[in-house]
């Protein structure tokens, strides 16, 4: 009972993407074994589109000898590890990252290819496995998977909580909008300096939440008594746990993968936020400028042609159509207005309790079942016994 409470926990921590509170998780183990699939299928990817003669049979001939070095070195892992010779490997450690890594790009070679391909083949699959490590370690796909869901869930709160918490960035965004200024500044953005300056402003948000963690996960952990932690532990895996224990919690400090998971969670869920904001004004500043802004004044302002896009409309008895110039202007502003939000969100208190301190609240509710689990699995020995 205690393995099925203690793994249903520990899936629980990696749906709310934070797998690193899972006690002795490791790359081995856990990481690499979660990525097999996909790892398995580059492998044998790579080592088919490395094959590449003239001839069918020459081709055929070429796989199967590639299928039989691919088995030889599996069996050769497997009998170096004391595994049966075809055994699927329960870890993956240096051994099978180096097979993964050497053996697809020496194939080719051993058939008559190149070096310099074959070089290049394993800068990228350093690359992926470097990617995977990332994206599995911490759980990436999870977390944007828990944020999306918790962000549509609250999705009709939270366009209630823009409307009475954003006025006085509309009305600044407004004026903005309206001036001819910020249009020519727009149109002169073409191409990858438009993007670049997009991305500025979410990278100077980002930097900005980055730099504030320490301050918020700092006493996300801390506990005063175990009936804190068994409120906060109620529709979890271990509910009802942390009730039955006395004295005060211990306070166990995060470790550094600990730590960057925990951050990376608070800020996906914060960067949802903005972004959700920013969609909203950018979608209020294109229904604003198709009423409010005729192509003609838009060409007096940016001094160049209209580049209409999509079809005429007809809207209150007037025709008006799309443009680039006011999806330009709508897309800048609403940039703005994202980095604007981030920085409010974190830091004055009215934006902190209607918008980050959700997302806060759901970390420490994890911090608390981490508590209770290192409690009874970690610390104590102690099992769940109903």
């Amino acid at each position: 009972m205690r393995e099925t409470r203690q793994q249903e926990i520990e899936r629980w921590f990696i749906r709310r993407g934070i797998p690193h509170f899972i006690e002795g998780y490791s790359a081995s183990t856990d990481i690499f074994t979660r990525a097999a699939p996909l790892l398995t299928f580059v492998f044998l990817f790579e080592v088919l589109a490395a094959l590449n003669f003239e001839t069918a049979w020459a081709n055929t001939l070429a796989v199967v000898g590639a299928f039989v070095l691919v088995l030889g070195v599996w069996a050769q892992v497997n009998r170096w590890r004391g595994r049966r010779l075809l055994q699927r490997p329960t870890s993956i450690g240096p051994i099978e990252l180096t097979v993964f890594v050497l053996v697809p790009p020496l194939v080719p070679v051993v058939f008559g290819g190149n070096l310099l391909g074959s070089a290049g083949l394993v800068v990228i699959n350093l690359l992926i496995l470097g990617l995977v490590y990332l994206s599995t370690s911490f759980g990436l796909v999870p977390i944007m998977v828990w944020a999306t869901g918790r962000l549509f869930r609250q999705l009709g709160g939270t366009i209630v909580l823009f409307a009475r918490a954003i006025p006085l960035l509309l009305l600044f965004v407004t004026f903005l909008f309206i001036n001819a200024e910020v249009w020519q500044v727009s149109a002169s953005l073409v191409g990858p300096l438009f993007a670049a300056t997009l991305g500025l402003f979410g990278a100077f948000g980002a930097l900005f939440i980055v730099v504030r963690l320490p301050a918020e996960v700092k006493g996300l952990g801390a506990f005063t008594n175990w009936q804190q932690v068994d409120a906060l532990c109620r529709s979890t895996p271990i509910e009802g746990a942390a009730g039955r224990f006395t004295g005060s919690p211990p306070a166990r400090p995060l470790s550094r993968a600990e730590w960057a998971n925990t951050g990376l969670v608070i800020l996906f869920g914060q960067a949802l936020q903005v972004l959700l904001v920013s969609v909203l004004v950018g979608a209020f500043l294109v229904l604003l400028g198709l009423l409010t802004m005729p192509e003609p004044i838009i060409e007096s302002w940016t001094r160049v042609p209209v580049r209409p896009i999509g079809p005429l409309v007809s809207m209150f008895g007037r025709e008006v159509q799309l443009t680039e110039e006011l999806l330009r202007v709508a897309s800048f502003l609403a940039a703005f207005s994202g980095l604007y939000f981030a920085v409010t969100a974190v830091t004055d208190p009215n934006y902190r309790e209607d918008f980050f301190e959700e997302v806060v609240g759901d970390v420490r509710q994890a911090f608390a079942v981490r508590t209770a689990y290192l409690h009874i699995w970690a610390d104590s020995g102690s099992a769940l016994t109903e």
